[in-house]
């Protein structure tokens, strides 16, 4: 058997495809690029790269085979040219934001258009792999760009998510943390904020995180958000607010549908908002999962710590012909996968290095921990 790859990180791939489950994953760090490779029964770090950047994102471009990392903190863009994940080489025509916060690919075709989002907010494109970007100025005009925020000092806003519509190839989604839920259907070259979501009660605080489309039923998405999890069956219009904040996982930061039942659906996050992460010093994080479309839920734990202290900042759902594996990692390092759908999880590694998007790893390191220059890596 081949190599098998598979990608976690905070703001990159999050869905992979193969013909048995992973051997190898490349891990997005608080300390660059970690290569894992699965040794018999055990995983193994064989590899550290860009260990100097706080790299957020990780995506794997399949036309070419090439992998994009992106660095929060100015650390830019980079690209691994023979799909190895071993040696990189910076990108910088186009790009005059460098902290990057999201990555997507998308294909059409034999072709490839590659999409960033930064902060402050910019939508990036690139139609050759990568070596000259243009900014889409569209996104700003639709309306309260003057809102958009985000909670901690100085409150400058992201892109969080980027994600491309399964069938329609003009249609793409790009999600503002805070402020913007925007879908185009022309490429790009206008831009709708769905709106529907919000409620009086959070009116400033449209907090989208990630999307998910049914791709067997593409009217029905599911978006997780800074105030729960919503599910809407008619492309965007309507919502069912199906978690809350305050109830189980009311901070949800990710979900995937089962490939072989979209009624089945898991998500993970955090009972708590990081704010509390910082008060109590951990974030009872958990995977739940329904099998009801999204009506009741449970607790998917076994096999992870409980109370888990460190959030849970990345998962990946790596899709093959026997099964799904699931994989997880935590602001404090940890990388966890599940074989079972959630059943039970076992440990892949301990201490990789925490696995966070921008600051969320510093809640959960002590007060000296803080102060150590491995704490603002890139920065």
């Amino acid at each position: 058997m081949g190599v098998i790859q598979t990608f976690l990180s905070p703001g990159g791939q999050q869905h992979t495809f193969g013909t048995s489950t992973p051997n190898e994953i490349l891990v997005g760090t608080l300390e660059g690029v970690v290569k894992l490779e699965k040794m018999g029964n055990e995983w193994q770090i064989t590899k550290r790269s860009l260990s100097d950047r706080h790299v957020g994102q990780i995506i794997h471009e399949p036309i070419s085979g090439k992998i994009f990392a992106g660095c929060h903190a100015g650390g830019g863009l980079w690209v691994n040219d023979d799909g190895k994940g071993q040696s990189w080489r910076q990108l910088t025509n186009g790009i005059d934001r460098p902290h990057i916060y999201a990555l997507a690919v998308r294909k059409k075709g034999k072709e490839a258009t590659l999409f960033a989002g930064t902060s402050p907010p910019a939508l990036y494109r690139s139609d050759d792999l990568g070596e000259s970007w243009s900014v889409n100025t569209s996104i700003y005009d639709v309306a309260d760009t003057e809102k958009w925020t985000f909670p901690p000092p100085p409150h400058i806003p992201h892109i969080k998510q980027i994600i491309m519509h399964p069938s329609e190839k003009e249609t793409f989604f790009v999600l503002v943390e805070q402020g913007a839920f925007l879908k185009t259907i022309d490429d790009g070259a206008s831009f709708l904020d769905l709106t529907g979501y919000a409620r009086p009660e959070d009116a400033n605080y449209r907090d989208p995180h990630r999307l998910i489309i049914d791709e067997d039923d593409t009217q029905k998405m599911w978006l997780c958000s800074g105030v729960g999890l919503y599910r809407t069956d008619d492309g965007g219009n309507t919502y069912a607010h199906l978690m809350k904040r305050g109830e189980r996982i009311g901070y949800c930061d990710f979900a995937f549908i089962d490939p072989r039942n979209s009624q089945t659906i898991y998500q993970g996050g955090s009972a708590l908002s990081p704010n509390d992460w910082f008060k109590n010093g951990l974030s009872h994080s958990c995977v739940m999962k329904s099998v009801d479309n999204g009506i009741s839920w449970r607790e998917c734990v076994h096999g992870l710590p409980t109370p888990m202290v460190g959030s849970i900042q990345a998962m990946t759902q790596h899709n093959w012909g026997g099964g799904m594996t699931l994989f997880l990692g935590t602001a404090t390092g940890e990388i966890y996968l599940s074989h079972d759908k959630a059943e039970t999880w076992e440990l892949v590694h301990s201490n990789v290095a925490p696995i966070a998007k921008d600051n969320h790893h510093l809640p959960f390191m002590s007060p000296e921990e803080r102060q150590e220059p491995r704490a603002h890596m890139g920065r």
